[in-house]
């Protein structure tokens, strides 16, 4: 995920930089919480504490990256401790907990929120009939469901999955190869 901010501008304290950071991540970070923690309410609200504990160091991050491991970190913290509000004494759920917490889990989740936020960033560069078609798809609507959906025919919808898929395999190439490293290791 590339985060959407000025650096710069977020350090001095930009009200304005930090509405347009915060609308542009929240929703990566939110998905990233549910990995954790399968409550979009409980989620949402972690992530919002989040950044307004960011907000308050705001000058503390020079850079992109420890920007981005400060929210990664401290939102898998937060879920935690959610999770250790909520536990029972049960010890599959402690066993749980300690997976969540375990470096290898973060480093996980934080390369599955990478590779989607990749993935539809290169999603919304495809035209607009495209993306729409891609985005049903991905819900798990059939080809004759988002010809319906969209009013159009079924090959229509047939010939921009073709299109589309045959643009992304191209631009997603690095990240195949990415992946299979990934799997190897």
């Amino acid at each position: 995920m590339n985060l959407v901010g000025n650096i710069d501008k977020l350090q001095t304290g930009s009200e304005a930089e930090f509405r347009r950071f915060y609308e542009a991540n929240f929703a990566y970070f939110q998905s990233f919480a549910l990995g954790f923690i399968k409550s979009d309410e409980v989620c949402r609200d972690l992530v919002q504490d989040v950044f307004i504990a960011y907000w308050e160091k705001h000058a503390d991050f020079s850079d992109s990256i420890s920007l981005k491991v400060y929210f990664y970190r401290s939102i898998r913290n937060k879920c935690l401790n959610e999770l250790r509000k909520i536990k029972n004494t049960d010890t599959e759920a402690e066993q749980e907990i300690q997976k969540l917490a375990s470096e290898d889990y973060l480093l996980e989740a934080i390369i599955e929120e990478e590779i989607a936020a990749s993935i539809h960033q290169k999603i919304a560069g495809l035209p607009e009939q495209a993306q729409k078609i891609l985005k049903l798809s991905l819900t798990g609507k059939n080809n004759k469901e988002i010809a319906e959906l969209l009013e159009i025919s079924v090959n229509t919808v047939k010939t921009h999955k073709l299109k589309a898929y045959s643009v992304l395999r191209n631009q997603l190439r690095d990240l195949q190869f990415i992946l299979q490293i990934i799997s190897v290791g």
